[in-house]
């Protein structure tokens, strides 16, 4: 069965005559009645009852005619999501990313990208870096926005944005404004959790800083930077390492402050990344093309 002979099918049922119907698809009559009754020995069933007046259908042949009905208006409609996803006026993008971009970047650029491109819809789905390389994996998403260099075998990015991590405290705290490296385990830190860019980033600082981060007192493991916000406005003793990006308004007004610590300056980069063995969507080509690439592709 073929989507020729539905239509064929279709095209005598409407009108009733095989004459007509050649008329409506371009062909001969025989080559008409050649398609139905090769359907018809295919279904092993009459569709139509032919007299030298008319062409009726059989009650078979109007059973089969409401499926083939809902057949091609199920091709027309896939015919026309093709032509909307390729001519994106109105095509969907499920983009996943971790904290910071999620917050600081992604907000940023949405003006830019409806102003480019009106029909296409962004769906954001957020969660730490760990977490969204495996849903880019998992292809619950197209594209990825994360604080680290994807290590996935099969996954490619480019670097997109350098970060600033910084230690952060209240205003009223007594830590000191500035600090030497060894001065942190005298502090209640509040961390970021495994698996995050932040934490990670702030982990390799300290390693090679030569600080161990299981000797230092982290009061508590957060999930998000905006959890790490709110901890130290409301807590005058705690410090966070948290996103410059996170924290700019607090710094601006003073609601919050940086800790300098002598000889310790983490930076880190933000990836947009993809599987390289997938072709992306227009929508997602377009997406991509509203960050500039500031690295080498990896």
């Amino acid at each position: 069965m073929t989507l020729k002979q539905l239509q064929i099918f279709m095209a005598v049922a409407d009108e009733g005559s095989f004459s007509r119907a050649a008329e409506m698809v371009s062909l001969t009559q025989p080559t008409v009645s050649q398609h139905i009754m090769a359907l018809e020995d295919e279904l092993d069933v009459r569709l139509f009852d032919r007299t030298s007046a008319e062409v009726l259908m059989t009650a078979a042949g109007r059973l089969f005619y409401e499926h083939a009905t809902a057949i091609i208006a199920g091709c027309e409609q896939a015919q026309n999501a093709i032509r909307q996803f390729q001519g994106l006026d109105q095509a969907k993008i499920k983009i996943g990313a971790s904290t910071i971009p999620a917050t600081c970047l992604i907000p940023d650029m949405l003006g830019k990208l409806h102003k480019l491109y009106p029909g296409i819809c962004l769906e954001l789905i957020q969660g730490d870096t760990q977490q969204v390389l495996q849903m880019l994996l998992d292809n619950r998403i197209e594209l990825a926005l994360v604080g680290a260099m994807p290590q996935f075998a099969g996954i490619k990015s480019r670097k997109i944005k350098t970060d600033r991590i910084i230690l952060v405290a209240h205003p009223e705290t007594e830590i000191c404004r500035q600090m030497n490296i060894c001065e942190l385990y005298n502090c209640k830190l509040i961390m970021r959790e495994q698996g995050s860019g932040t934490r990670q980033a702030t982990e390799n600082a300290l390693r090679a800083a030569g600080i161990n981060l299981p000797e230092l007192t982290v009061m508590a493991q957060l999930g998000s930077s905006e959890a790490l916000r709110r901890a130290v406005l409301a807590g005058k003793n705690f410090c966070a390492f948290i996103s410059a990006l996170a924290v700019e308004p607090e710094l601006q007004s003073g609601t919050l402050l940086e800790i300098k610590i002598n000889g310790l300056d983490i930076h880190r980069e933000m990836f947009l990344a993809w599987q390289q063995q997938k072709t992306l969507s227009p929508a997602a080509s377009a997406f991509m093309e509203l960050f500039p690439d500031i690295g080498q592709t990896v």
